[in-house]
């Protein structure tokens, strides 16, 4: 605001000596008639002696048409006098109604038994002279106004801005579009809604307002931070955007006495470490999946997020880093994680360690530290392992040796290559094909020894235990939790060459159960049982995985929206 800068200079200087204050001003003393000007008032009462008696009382404002008014009222203390200040900022939206010189009267405060007012002024109010419609539209029906709930906040602590639009006509409300914050490098600016709230009409005023857009601001340097216009538009190609008022805030420096680790990071957080599917016994050497979380809400974002720290016990590698955070009047809120692949490099207990994490809580006004998160293991050797599994685990690996020997539709490659997980229905089924052929093979066998007389009858040839097999086996539902399973591994390992293959085998798979239980292609099938729309779905799937297929560079976000697309798509063809 013009000249605002030397009523606070004016003001600091007198309050130095414990006095009472009380200033006017306005954006303009040379005013246009129905165009809008802001009238600023600042009372101040330094000391903590001095007891007010009476509300501020306004001078008269007649000759004007009050358009909006907000208030803000504060407590704080001279740091360097010692001296308890009480403030009031007043500021009103003030409509001239007549041409000529206007004069602004005092305004007046009571403060032990005195009476104390600011000096009066006059402005001139002109005609405002021929003007397009378009400035005419803009100047007489339509304002921003945009107004902060908290102007005396902590360093990166969040505040919330309100936007608000006024008008005479309520049909203008719904033409404002397209509402853009003002880039700056002292604050950040995120957007909370640019929902409309309920059109408001006040008694003593022509003009009607409304909420159109609510922000979270996080200053990012102490003093005095001027948060930049917000700007509109109206949806008429013949107008220009709208400007609202810049907005002052009085960023507070935050205490000394900061932890080291603090990465000035201002609300309420927690911090936690955890193995995410690790098997029973973690073997030196081989990988294991750990996460690092960060949940809360302030000024959230992955920078604030601890690492891990680096050890002789243990290598890691590059983190993934995901997040699911939405923004409200108290910050951003949610959880950052960071899931790193750790491997163990010494035996016996060893201890995964974060960095200290801080952060400044300004509801409680001081610094909490929340220190190190630690993640505890017990790693073994593969001779230990192998000496702690009982005769039970033992015939199991054993029998997942043997059967890796067998063709199975799908085999499912876990973290090291000498180790895989089988379908335990398949084995089942082939024993009972086994026990059943021979047991059909030894009752003709002993039949024709006892009745050789009955050769001569025709009977049905016996197939091969490998065709009863293939038919039995083209007639079972394909496995896709194994299929599934086995997709992710190669995802998450970035075999993407397997992932590909392993998924045409799964299609090829689920095309000849089709073909062999419904008669019909699974095209065919999808379009007559799962709708068009599914049809679709189906195709873009095959496109997309052709395309990512024969990419030169394959993104792993790509690839996962193409795995969640198979494990929809294909569980639901044969439900």
């Amino acid at each position: 605001m013009k000249n605002l800068h030397n009523i606070f200079f004016l003001l600091f200087s007198v309050i130095s000596y414990g006095q009472v204050t009380v200033l006017t001003d306005v954006n303009t003393k040379e005013g246009k008639l129905n165009e809008p000007i802001i009238l600023t008032i600042i009372q101040e009462v330094a000391g903590d002696d001095l007891v007010q008696q009476s509300p501020l009382q306004l001078m008269d404002l007649s000759k004007f048409d009050i358009i909006g008014t907000a208030s803000e009222r504060n407590t704080f203390i001279d740091q360097r006098k010692g001296i308890r200040i009480n403030q009031l900022v007043y500021q009103m939206y003030l409509q001239p109604k007549v041409q000529g010189k206007i004069k602004i009267g005092s305004a007046l405060v009571t403060v032990n038994g005195k009476i104390y007012k600011s000096e009066p002024f006059d402005i001139s109010v002109k005609d405002g002279g021929s003007r397009n419609s378009d400035a005419e539209y803009l100047t007489k029906d339509v304002y921003l106004n945009l107004e902060i709930s908290d102007k005396n906040v902590y360093e990166n602590q969040p505040t919330v801005a309100v936007l608000r639009a006024y008008s005479k006509n309520f049909d203008n409300f719904r033409k404002l579009d397209n509402i853009k914050v003002t880039e700056q490098s002292d604050a950040t600016i995120k957007p909370i809604s640019f929902k409309k709230q309920e059109i408001e009409t006040k008694d003593d005023s022509e003009y009607s307002s409304q909420v159109i857009a609510t922000f979270i601001i996080f200053p990012e340097k102490s003093g005095n931070v001027e948060i930049e216009p917000v700007s509109a538009l109206v949806k008429n190609p013949e107008l220009n955007k709208l400007v609202s008022n810049k907005v002052k805030i009085n960023v507070k420096t935050l205490p000394e006495g900061s932890p080291e680790n603090f990465k000035n990071t201002v609300g309420h957080f927690n911090v936690s470490i955890e193995a995410i599917d690790a098997p029973k016994n973690i073997e030196i050497n081989k990988p294991i999946n750990v996460m690092v979380k960060i949940a809360g809400q302030g000024n959230l974002d992955a920078n604030k997020l601890p690492e891990i720290i680096q050890s002789d016990d243990y290598t890691f590698f590059k983190p993934k880093i995901t997040s699911k955070l939405s923004t409200n009047k108290d910050g951003v809120k949610g959880v950052i994680a960071a899931t790193y692949v750790l491997i163990p490099k010494k035996q016996g207990k060893i201890s995964i360690n974060t960095e200290r994490f801080s952060f400044f809580d300004p509801n409680l006004k001081k610094y909490v530290d929340i220190g190190v998160k630690s993640l505890a293991l017990d790693v073994l050797t593969a001779q230990q392992i192998a000496a702690q599994k009982t005769a039970l685990d033992v015939v199991d690996d054993y029998t997942k040796n043997v059967i890796e020997t067998v063709p199975l539709s799908v085999v499912e490659k876990k973290n090291s290559s000498s180790y895989y997980s089988f379908n335990w229905q398949n084995i089942l089924l082939n024993l009972a094909l086994l026990f059943g052929a021979g047991s059909l093979f030894y009752y003709f066998i002993n039949r024709r020894k006892e009745k050789p007389v009955l050769e001569t009858q025709p009977f049905k040839p016996i197939t091969t235990i490998a065709e009863e097999e293939e038919k039995l086996r083209s007639q079972i539902k394909p496995d896709f939790h194994t299929y599934f399973e086995y997709l992710k591994n190669l995802k998450n390992g970035n075999n993407f060459s397997e992932f590909f293959k392993t998924y045409e085998e799964l299609n090829q798979e689920v095309e000849t159960y089709m073909e062999n239980n419904k008669g019909i292609s699974l095209k065919n099938f999808l379009q007559n049982s799962k709708g068009r729309q599914f049809f679709e779905d189906f195709k873009d799937l095959q496109r997309l995985m052709s395309i990512e297929k024969y990419a030169p560079i394959h993104d792993q976000d790509h690839v996962d929206e193409l795995y969640e697309s198979i494990i929809k798509i294909y569980s639901e063809i044969v439900n």
